[in-house]
């Protein structure tokens, strides 16, 4: 159910589960996309090898598929005369990801990120996202990390969803 919050402001919640999986250890990527306040585009993705890597790189890598999700969104809703007056702010819980993205020098630790994955810095260089440092338990850990029941319906609440079959 779409609701009227009266703002047309796009944010989008991203979040990386390091190894979360007990089974297998592998990493689960996630995001959610809100435009007016409405719950638009989601997406999680379990990775398929246990290679290790630095959390902030796969943390990075996990940005940039959310940039190409949310420039792929404004540019569908600029096709209907759609604008988005300010920046699209994406929430994130891990600071050296966003240093990564912010800093416009390569170091010998960040040369080894492929060029496709520096999409994320030219959006954020073109003005086209904000950065927001998010602390855990944000929206985005529902698609990526085992939480309580408490926590999770807690979290459903936040991103609008309802329960057809609730008979309140």
């Amino acid at each position: 159910m779409y609701k009227k919050y009266g703002h047309v402001r796009f944010s989008e919640y991203f979040d990386l589960g390091y190894a979360c999986d007990k089974g297998d250890k592998k990493s689960t990527t996630g995001y959610c996309t809100f435009v007016g306040g409405n719950l638009v585009t989601w997406w999680s993705k379990k990775h398929v090898s246990r290679i290790l890597a630095l959390s902030a790189e796969v943390e990075y890598r996990g940005m940039t598929h959310t940039a190409c999700e949310m420039d792929w969104l404004k540019n569908l809703l600029m096709e209907i005369d759609f604008r988005q007056p300010e920046l699209m702010p994406m929430h994130c819980d891990n600071q050296c990801a966003i240093y990564i993205a912010q800093n416009y020098v390569f170091h010998e630790r960040t040369k080894h990120i492929e060029v496709e994955c520096h999409f994320v810095r030219d959006a954020w260089i073109k003005k086209v996202v904000v950065f927001c440092f998010t602390p855990s338990m944000q929206l985005a850990d529902l698609l990526t990390k085992v939480v309580s029941p408490q926590v999770f319906f807690n979290l459903c609440i936040q991103l609008g969803m309802l329960d057809i079959y609730d008979s309140a």
